[in-house]
């Protein structure tokens, strides 16, 4: 599986591409609207299909890139249920799985930064993207939103 932890200094905020490179499918985790650019180029030249941008949970720091890709790459935009929000091609709930290629990450519901709040586990079991839920040294804020 290739994984690519990108950067946006601006607002601090990681995104993660994570592809079946035998399939060519790719899945991309809190994008960032500044960064579109950067992230298309970089899926494009390593020859990928961006099947979904998956939202951890809404941003208070960032506007997410997910629209923008999804008119550019074709992608389906993913967000947690309980997130609140409305455009979303497909809420996940627990257990749920978002599949690229033959790889996934499965759905874990990790309220407390928000309530809308989910986590994502790959099938492997090397590594979970927590969207501010859970931090190296500590946690997300859990004094706003909800």
């Amino acid at each position: 599986m290739l994984f690519r932890q990108l950067f946006d200094p601006d607002t601090s905020t990681y995104s993660y591409l994570l592809a079946d490179l035998d399939a060519r499918e790719a899945i991309l985790i809190d994008p960032v609207k500044e960064q579109v650019d950067r992230d298309a180029q970089l899926i494009e030249e390593l020859g990928l299909t961006l099947v979904a941008t998956v939202e951890t949970h809404v941003h208070a720091d960032h506007v997410t890139g997910a629209w923008l890709l999804k008119q550019r790459l074709g992608s389906e935009i993913v967000y947690p249920v309980h997130s609140g929000v409305t455009g979303a091609d497909r809420l996940v709930a627990e257990g749920d799985v978002i599949k690229f290629g033959r790889r996934a990450v499965e759905v874990r519901l990790t309220p407390g930064h928000t309530e809308g709040c989910a986590s994502y586990v790959c099938d492997d079991l090397t590594r979970v993207f927590t969207g501010d839920a859970l931090l190296i040294h500590g946690s997300g804020r859990t004094d706003f939103q909800q």
